[in-house]
């Protein structure tokens, strides 16, 4: 049973100069199991202190070499413990302006995040606390330098016998 501190006890944070990658806010995805809205944030590895307090940072790999860059993950539950929708993650731009295409937002980005943070403790049937900590949600992103992603459609098999056409000599590329 999780018993949840009370609000009271909760602090908001906004974390600034991010960038943003894989960012999954236009609709909850389910890695893990629940179904969560989530991005990950990278910044330079000299402010890995100030990440700590918002998670496990890592360091970020490209071709088995350290970057400089450091990591966290951070998430929001999609749905209520009462299996209703939660609230989204409020996504703005530069200006504050809401944004509506969440899925433009590519790997890349620059922008600020807002987090809140509560205590938590984990109890055992018989009221034994065996786990506690600090609970990190994802509450709202700031796009402040928009890298638009496009996906690229334009990779596709190759025919088995190496002509593109079918019997009839059309293109079978062609669905």
């Amino acid at each position: 049973m999780t018993n949840a501190a009370n609000k009271e006890e909760s602090t908001s944070s906004i974390i600034k100069d991010v960038t943003l990658m894989w960012v999954h806010l236009e609709k909850p995805v389910s890695p893990f199991g629940d179904e969560v809205y989530d991005l990950r944030i990278d910044v330079p590895k000299k402010r890995i202190k100030e990440l700590e307090q918002y998670g496990k940072p890592k360091v970020v790999m490209l071709d088995g070499a350290p970057t400089g860059m450091v990591s966290i993950n951070l998430k929001k539950k999609a749905f209520l413990k009462d299996g209703g929708p939660a609230k989204k993650v409020r996504v703005v731009d530069a200006n504050k302006a809401p944004m509506t295409d969440l899925g433009s937002i590519g790997n890349g980005s620059k922008g600020n995040v807002m987090v809140i943070q509560r205590p938590f403790e984990i109890k055992a049937p018989n009221g034994k606390v065996t786990k506690s900590g600090t609970a990190t949600m994802l509450i709202a992103v700031q796009v402040t330098d928009l890298k638009k992603y496009e996906p690229t459609s334009s990779m596709d098999f190759d025919s088995a016998g190496g002509d593109d056409n079918d019997e009839n000599g059309k293109d079978d590329d062609q669905f």
